[in-house]
């Protein structure tokens, strides 16, 4: 089988954070345990839209639908665990990061 390489030309200097078959999770607006997980198929560079590298995702789901997403919108699939932590460790109700109000 023969090696293919891609070189990319743009003004955007930073290399891509994910590469092909990468695990991630995509964040959303929803709490950590309910996003939605996938492996990346696929990379494209816009310097119109929104600068920078998108992400396609062949998503986890039944139906297997692929999405794009900005880096931004995107965690590597091991931080999970972490991110929730945190995310809970700010809403727990004896929380150090809630101030009382007099």
């Amino acid at each position: 089988m023969h090696a293919i390489t891609i070189a990319f030309t743009s003004l955007t200097p930073e290399t891509p954070q994910y590469v092909f078959g990468d695990r991630v999770a995509v964040t959303d607006t929803c709490e950590p345990q309910c996003w939605v997980t996938g492996r990346v198929v696929g990379l494209r560079i816009d310097e119109v839209y929104q600068p920078g590298w998108w992400y396609t995702v062949q998503l986890d789901l039944p139906n297997g639908f692929a999405e794009e997403y900005v880096q931004i919108d995107l965690v590597p699939e091991g931080k999970i665990p972490v991110l929730q932590a945190q995310y809970f460790s700010i809403r727990s109700p004896g929380s150090a990061s809630r101030k009382s109000i007099s």
